[in-house]
């Protein structure tokens, strides 16, 4: 509840407020909860005041100051942050849904689980800014500074990170579906697990650039026209890899980025999904190398077959544990397989196979 003193001298304008901060540097102003709609605070000193939970919807705070603010489940819908400084504040399940973040500051803040849909950071500084599990959809970061930032869990469908600097910035496990992002500078310190597909994990790749450029041809009605034209340097890997498997499936990838492929995985999960076969079809027409990894894999066998890996020209490496099931349609002598009866196993018996996997 925000203190009604507090909220009286706000009421009084910007400079009574400004100027009631500047004699009070001990106090921190208490406006959590207040209901600030529509109101003009632009150049207000709001640093390391209480604002969580507050309603600031089409607020004006350009040039704003917010440093270590806490805006924890604040709604600013709309608002319009313009340059506005907003350095380690507690932005945490925030609503910024629509709002003007023009080269808006906003160094080490935490906007974990915040709802930026929609909105434009357009020359924002994101430096160090934690956005785990953030609602980026459409968000747009054109040409902003998110080096060191965290994306980890965060929704970027058809966001926009062109020109954007990601020295050092952590991308995996992120939904880049419909994603720009051309001219990046720098390298993300981690972009695994970028997951393609809208609405499952089922397709997910290692590479921001690659997966802007994989999206517009599995999932345009018309991309798959082109695929005569393209080829990228990527490793296909397909199996079922949930849960325990899944150091398998490390193993596998960093086997094919060690041979310079950057890894697209496809994570089988219904053999009655005729659209995911669709996807698999198409993408062994782009990438240079196949891994399949046939443990568990009988109920896809039919599925599997429609592949035609056998008439594919690039490798096709079959991989299989031990005690699996053996697919005979799969394993023949003109195709290296690998039997392995544990997680040492297949990286000893991959290495020896890298010259298969190294990329031209």
């Amino acid at each position: 509840m925000a203190d009604k003193e507090h909220l009286e001298i706000l009421g009084r304008g910007v400079d009574a407020w400004n100027q009631w901060r500047k004699a009070n540097p001990e106090i921190r102003p208490d406006l959590s909860g207040a209901h600030l709609i529509n109101r003009d605070l632009s150049r207000a000193d709001f640093d390391g005041a209480n604002l969580a939970g507050a309603d600031l919807s089409k607020a004006q705070l350009s040039h704003a100051t917010l440093h270590g603010a806490n805006l924890e489940s604040s709604t600013l819908i709309l608002a319009d942050l313009l340059g506005a400084v907003m350095n380690k504040a507690n932005l945490s399940g925030a609503s910024f849904f629509g709002a003007f973040l023009f080269g808006t500051r906003l160094k080490s803040a935490n906007l974990r689980g915040s709802n930026l849909l929609g909105a434009s950071l357009m020359g924002a500084d994101l430096t160090a800014a934690d956005l785990t599990g953030a609602h980026l959809m459409g968000t747009n970061f054109h040409e902003a500074n998110l080096q060191n930032s965290i994306f980890k869990d965060s929704n970027l469908t058809a966001a926009s990170l062109v020109g954007s600097r990601v020295q050092g910035t952590q991308f995996d496990q992120c939904n880049v579906h419909g994603i720009s992002a051309w001219n990046l500078e720098g390298t993300p310190k981690l972009q695994r697990d970028l997951i393609l597909t809208q609405r499952d994990n089922f397709l997910t790749v290692g590479s921001l650039e690659l997966a802007q450029i994989i999206n517009p041809i599995l999932f345009s009605s018309r991309g798959f026209d082109y695929l005569q034209t393209i080829s990228i340097r990527a490793g296909l890997v397909i199996g079922r890899f949930k849960a325990s498997r899944k150091q398998i499936c490390d193993a596998i990838r960093d086997q094919i980025e060690a041979g310079r492929w950057t890894p697209i995985l496809a994570e089988l999960e219904s053999p009655g999904d005729r659209k995911s076969m669709d996807y698999l079809v198409k993408l062994t027409k782009m990438v240079g190398l196949v891994l399949l990894d046939l443990t568990g894999l009988k109920p896809f066998r039919t599925q599997l077959l429609s592949l035609k890996l056998q008439e594919l020209s690039l490798p096709v490496v079959i991989l299989r544990e031990a005690k699996a099931e053996k697919l005979s349609e799969f394993e023949k002598e003109d195709s290296p397989t690998v039997i392995y009866k544990d997680l040492e196993d297949l990286n000893r018996k991959l290495k020896s196979l890298a010259s298969w996997i190294s990329s031209p």
